[in-house]
């Protein structure tokens, strides 16, 4: 599992766009420095803010932060 082939795809060309006020989702720098909150921001359903990831998806992204967030 990595940022590019599996977490990165997941972030929509709007989603990088509504979030860049608070850290570029297409780094993989700024979405490893931020993941607890956006992964919390994922879970609660604040991010993305016109719909909810699937489940798996955001149980995919718990995954790659527990295994050290390869790139």
């Amino acid at each position: 599992m990595s940022l590019e082939d599996d977490i990165r795809p997941l972030f929509r060309a709007e989603d990088v766009k509504a979030m860049s006020f608070a850290f570029d989702l297409s780094s993989y720098d700024e979405v490893s420095k931020h993941a607890e909150e956006i992964f919390s921001r994922l879970a609660d359903g604040t991010m993305p803010c016109d719909a909810l990831w699937a489940e798996e998806d955001v149980e995919m992204f718990r995954a790659w932060v527990d295994a050290g967030m390869p790139a």
